[in-house]
């Protein structure tokens, strides 16, 4: 009997970790005065992109950049488009690199280029955890701040989230990214 107790209570566990795997995925922080917002691409690049936009309108930054792409742009020239052609894949990187590892990298290699040392990072909720840890890891020394400020305008993932199928693949998703980041990141 004891035996079964252990395994209910090990299976609730679960179960409740399970439940709230989005949670831990869902990181945020206040924003605050940086010198540049950092877009991320992906399929709510609109809900991101607003939210970059606000951010900057309120006066946290004065540049938006989008590292996908290489643009760096002034709040004063906003009104150019921000998504152009082809988002920039660079041939220096090894290939088992993910792509929002590629990003925060070349992000920071913007920022230093051009003088930037705080920057806040714009993405969907889900996959601002992953962006912090990958952050953090690439923009070590030199005095820089970043702070993560996620979407307001998409629904977070939570509640009943493993009743839907696309929740399902952006969670599972987001912790094998995560996983593949802590395993390649030996790689090198």
């Amino acid at each position: 009997m004891r035996i079964f107790a252990t395994a209910i209570a090990v299976l609730l566990f679960f179960a409740f970790l399970f439940t709230r795997a989005p949670a831990y995925l869902s990181y945020s922080e206040k924003p605050r005065k940086a010198d540049v917002v950092i877009l991320f691409l992906g399929n709510e690049y609109r809900e991101r992109k607003a939210e970059a936009l606000r951010l900057i309108r309120d006066g946290y930054a004065d540049y938006l950049l989008v590292p996908a792409y290489g643009k760096l742009l002034r709040a004063a020239d906003l009104g150019r488009s921000t998504r152009n052609g082809a988002p920039l894949r660079p041939p220096h990187y090894p290939g088992f690199y993910e792509d929002t590892h590629i990003e925060v990298l070349e992000a920071k290699k913007i920022m230093d280029r051009n003088g930037l040392t705080s920057a806040i990072f714009v993405s969907s909720p889900y996959h601002m955890r992953r962006i912090r840890l990958i952050a953090n890891r690439v923009f070590t020394g030199g005095g820089y701040r970043t702070t993560f400020v996620p979407t307001r305008y998409e629904k977070p993932t939570n509640g009943l989230w493993f009743f839907s199928q696309n929740n399902i693949r952006k969670v599972a998703g987001e912790y094998s990214k995560i996983a593949w980041f802590f395993l390649y990141r030996w790689m090198k």
